[in-house]
């Protein structure tokens, strides 16, 4: 089964991403090239500097370092090449690589690149940035594993360095037992897919995530790439950033002014955005409050300092030459106000890329919503009631029987009522309850004959409601909930780079798939 599903049944509070990937003008204005324009972003890039053999260099030995396939290593050593472009997406170092959508990201970087390669006649090397500057540490401390019923089992584990950035955690104690707990669900014949997840020894957390990604997706010639593998290449940017911290308020003020003009919403706070990190003493990152007393020293200490979210995607832009960024539905909305940034540092905006999304089912569940006549779309519409299809998918020669026998024993038991209020008003009431004990005494007989015949059908009302909370676990996508490991378990890991033949080419799409095994 492939149902191709609505976007805005997915992220209907996003209007400027669903603007922007139904080409409404008013959303494509925020950004210098429309998705198509990818020979206009190659030229705007082939004009522009980029110290291509010092991050060649930094990258090969990084990817090394994670015993990466040659394909990738020969990509690290191709963007020394002047004709070589990259495409790029990014990602927190999520829990055993997170939710399903991190994984749609990687595969929509990979597409992306092998198609723009062919178009353009040159290569076009896929990378992912593991944000591991971050230090919102709730974003990765976590997997969240939706029980039958669709209610979610946390497996996390804590750190004493909260506040510091990501790249500083090593693989603790705690770590080691949650990990040990969330790839316990690989059965024994799966062994070598678990054995994927596992770190090296010498490995610390964020470049055990790393490594995760490389052992997936190295051989389709994935590079891998940490911030502070390139933050001592980022002097001139940080001190430009220092230097025009005036300048960055001002024009993020008029994004977010242009952005309400046009009805969007404001995903980045222009008085607070767009500004630098340096690390404590104790190496927890704190924002610079006094732009001008640190330009200098971010400058000749590049590896101190580090962008927010407004300025990441510049630093990675000037350093890499960027044809494409694959973003996701929220990315898209607040990078809409980058563009006047781009032009203040003089670097060519890349074209703006929505990431593929995909909401996985298996064989019997795809029967299931067959059987009741129903598809993916209306159970994320919310069109779909469990107890409802359930109850119109029987008979309805049952259904009528037991209605008319129940209207029968109203009738039957009606004539009593009046002689019975007449001896004693008391009576009236024990009538009332004892006609009342034998019309739940036939729905309870009702509901059995119900299940009875539904299960004949092939269906179930506690399955139907374990399929409606798999499809939309938590009331959410299910690419936003539901854990890589928990479908790699199920699985294996077969089928993933089986998604992307089914996406169109040269447009963002959500596809509802059928891995084409059973879950019992």
């Amino acid at each position: 089964m492939i149902e191709r599903i609505a976007p805005a049944l997915l992220y209907p509070e996003n209007r400027f991403f669903l603007d922007y990937i139904g080409g409404v003008d008013a959303s494509r204005r925020f950004f210098e090239h429309p998705p198509a324009a990818f020979v206009d972003a190659a030229e705007a890039r082939r004009s522009v500097d980029f110290p291509r053999v010092e991050l060649a260099s930094r990258l090969r030995v990084y990817n090394e370092a994670l015993e990466a396939p040659s394909s990738a290593l020969a990509n690290a050593d191709g963007l020394a090449e002047p004709d070589t472009y990259c495409v790029v997406a990014g990602q927190q170092a999520g829990f055993l690589g997170g939710p399903l959508f991190a994984v749609y990201k990687i595969l929509s970087v990979l597409h992306a690149a092998s198609r723009l390669a062919d178009r353009l006649k040159t290569r076009v090397v896929p990378i992912f940035w593991l944000a591991s500057e971050d230090h919102d540490f709730t974003e990765i401390n976590r997997v969240r594993i939706p029980d039958e019923l669709g209610d979610l089992r946390t497996i996390s584990f804590d750190w004493d360095g909260r506040g510091l950035p990501i790249e500083r955690l090593p693989i603790t104690p705690e770590i080691q037992t949650a990990m040990d707990e969330a790839l316990d669900f690989f059965p024994e014949a799966r062994a070598a897919d678990r054995d994927l997840f596992l770190p090296d020894p010498s490995d610390d957390y964020a470049t055990w995530h790393a490594r995760i990604w490389s052992r997936l997706f190295g051989n389709r010639g994935l590079v891998l790439l940490e911030p502070r593998t390139v933050r001592p290449m980022a002097g001139p940017f940080f001190g430009e950033a220092l230097a025009l911290a005036d300048e960055i308020t001002a024009v993020l003020n008029e994004s977010a002014d242009e952005l309400h003009t046009h009805g969007y919403a404001v995903l980045l706070d222009p008085e607070k955005a767009g500004g630098l990190f340096t690390f404590s003493k104790g190496g927890r990152r704190v924002r610079i409050a006094d732009p001008a007393s640190h330009t200098s020293r971010a400058v000749d200490s590049p590896a101190r300092y580090s962008p927010d979210a407004a300025l990441r995607p510049l630093l990675a832009d000037s350093l890499l030459p960027t044809i494409a960024n694959v973003l996701g539905s929220n990315e898209i909305a607040y990078q809409a106000m980058l563009n006047p940034l781009y032009h203040l540092f003089g670097i060519p905006q890349p074209i703006a890329l929505p990431r593929r999304g995909y909401t996985l089912l298996t064989a019997r569940q795809a029967s299931q919503l067959e059987r009741c006549e129903t598809t993916v779309s209306d159970v994320l519409a919310g069109r779909f009631d469990p107890a409802s299809v359930a109850r119109s998918a029987v008979s309805p020669s049952l259904l009528e029987a037991f209605a008319e026998r129940k209207a029968d024993v109203r009738d039957a038991l009606r004539p009593l009522l009046a002689p019975l209020e007449q001896l004693d008003p008391g009576l009236a009431a024990r009538w009332r309850q004892t006609a009342g004990q034998i019309e739940q005494q036939i729905d309870r007989l009702e509901e059995r004959a119900v299940q009875v015949d539904l299960a004949r059908r092939g269906i179930s009302l506690r399955e139907l409601r374990r399929l409606s909370a798999q499809i939309r676990p938590a009331g959410k996508p299910q690419e936003r909930v539901v854990p890589l490991i928990q479908i790699a378990a199920r699985h294996g890991l077969q089928w993933i780079p089986k998604l992307e033949s089914l996406a169109d080419p040269d447009e963002y799409a959500h596809y509802a798939v059928t891995l084409g095994e059973s879950d019992e």
